[in-house]
């Protein structure tokens, strides 16, 4: 009894320990174009380091807010049609293309209405905001945009070599 409390806790302190250093680990690097992940660069950014007034953050707040509040159930009726999805093609037998086609028109229609939400709370924030406060926000844009194509600039890979250059060792 005795050793299997043993083992057991050994193999659960190493087990606890290669989580631990892949927790600790960095992510790998990302490739060009890609700057921070969710989160970041979906238009909200631009706010940062505006003086907004108090009356401009609860109009924000609220705009927002109202936004968020029927998200979740775009969320799982597009889940679910995707799941509709892997059943046709899992199920043995040929694949229903009319109702595969009608399934993927459903998720297009649920994307398309996610841009219309996003374009609406845009020019409701952009009403919100006065002239100098969306002239400093597009000259803040205009700079992040620039740092971003340096960045993608440095961090792009390097070109393959040209057909018929000599190899570098020399050797052909």
């Amino acid at each position: 009894m005795f050793k299997k409390t043993i083992l057991a806790v050994t193999v659960l302190a190493g087990l606890s320990a290669t989580v631990a250093q892949a927790r600790d680990m960095p992510p790998p690097p990302p490739g060009p174009g890609f700057h921070g992940g969710w989160g970041t660069r979906h238009g909200l950014e631009v706010l940062a380091g505006l003086q907004l007034t108090p009356a401009q953050h609860k109009q924000i707040h609220a705009i927002l807010a109202a936004a968020r509040k029927d998200k979740r159930g775009d969320w799982k009726q597009e889940g679910a049609l995707h799941e509709q999805i892997r059943d046709l093609l899992l199920a043995p037998g040929p694949v229903d293309r009319a109702k595969l086609t009608s399934l993927t028109q459903q998720i297009e229609a649920l994307h398309q209405a996610a841009i219309d939400s996003r374009l609406d709370v845009a020019v409701k924030i952009h009403d919100i905001l006065t002239p100098a406060q969306l002239a400093d926000a597009k000259a803040r844009e205009d700079k992040i945009r620039s740092l971003h194509e340096q960045l993608d600039e440095l961090t792009a890979p390097p070109p393959p070599p040209a057909k018929g250059a000599p190899k570098e060792d020399g050797a052909e």
